[in-house]
């Protein structure tokens, strides 16, 4: 022991080093989680500054992009295991193991199709890239009950 050190008042074992980074880990992974469901909050803020704005397909993209993040926090707390690298909202909800509505399947894909349609220009047929604004309204009130239903399951 070097001097001003305190004494060790309990041996540190392999179970208690176990525990210490059993804990550590679990802090991370909250901390990623936390971090996801952050960017999450600021793709739905920059989708609701875009949608009143008129940039429609634009709002459209940052509307999926909230569900995507927050989805991700949802398969990252649940398996502590790194989401997948893809953008498909209905197969994140099913990589969740989530039942979603059909409905809610549905709203899911559309909002899929106008994100691949905006970001890769071979994909540009798949959604118009003229939206109207009621689709848009549409579109943006299911994401927020989307995402309020998914923080529920957080």
């Amino acid at each position: 022991m070097y001097p001003g050190a305190l004494p060790i008042k309990k041996p540190l074992t392999a179970r208690t080093r176990s525990n210490s980074a059993t804990i550590a880990h679990r802090w991370h992974m909250d901390e990623e989680v936390q971090r996801w469901l952050r960017i999450a909050e600021s793709d739905l803020v920059s989708a609701e500054l875009l949608h009143r704005g008129g940039q429609y397909p634009q709002a459209l993209f940052f509307f999926q992009r909230a569900i995507e993040k927050t989805l991700k926090a949802l398969i990252l707390k649940r398996s502590r295991a790194v989401p997948p690298r893809i953008h498909n909202l209905v197969k994140l909800v099913r990589h969740c193991g989530l039942e979603a509505p059909r409905e809610q399947l549905l709203m899911l894909q559309d909002l899929t199709r106008y994100y691949s349609g905006s970001r890769y220009p071979e994909g540009m047929g798949e959604a118009p890239l003229e939206v109207s604004p009621e689709e848009v309204d549409r579109l943006s009130t299911f994401t927020k009950e989307f995402l309020a239903w998914l923080k529920q399951r957080l």
